[in-house]
């Protein structure tokens, strides 16, 4: 009840963690972008802080609770450029398959955020594992031939969304 005091209702509280935890991803993409002496260490980097910070899991969890204002789309907005960036970077400097998209980047991080054996640590563990063995398969070396079929369009992924949320994961 303490909590609630500080919020006008259930939906500025979940609003006001919405807004934290893209500005989190904001500022961990942000950082990323801006190590320029190894891009590979970056990106990577990006990806295991993003899932460190359990900043995917959040984002599953708030997605059928938040409404979003302005302020979220907003934030949503630069999300989605700022991580946009991070990838075309990536692919520019040819450390990333060239056929990889944010969109599956933030299906990836999803799937591997869902991790959970009942040990928060044990589990944290399995999550770098898994995201250590996607990250060779992102890797434009391992680009042996081009993925089957097209990366999720952005409707699909804002479909999932009660709020009209786009692309923290």
């Amino acid at each position: 009840a303490g909590l609630y005091r500080r919020y006008a209702n259930k939906q500025a509280l979940l609003r006001a963690v919405a807004a934290d935890s893209y500005r989190r991803y904001i500022a961990l993409a942000e950082a990323a972008l801006s190590d320029t002496d190894d891009p590979w260490h970056a990106f990577t980097g990006f990806l295991r802080q993003v899932l460190d910070d359990g900043l995917p899991r959040l984002t599953l969890a708030l997605r059928d609770e938040v409404s979003f204002d302005q302020g979220l789309r907003d934030l949503d907005i630069l999300a989605v450029d700022t991580t946009n960036r991070l990838v075309r970077g990536a692919r520019g400097s040819g450390i990333l398959r060239p056929d990889v998209t944010r969109a599956d980047i933030t299906v990836l991080l999803e799937q591997i955020s869902r991790i959970d054996v009942g040990d928060d640590v044990r589990s944290a563990a399995l999550r770098r594992r898994y995201l250590a063995l996607v990250c060779d398969g992102l890797r434009a070396e391992a680009a042996s031939r081009r993925l089957p079929g097209p990366p999720p369009h952005e409707a699909e992924l804002i479909g999932r969304w009660a709020g009209e949320i786009s692309s923290v994961s």
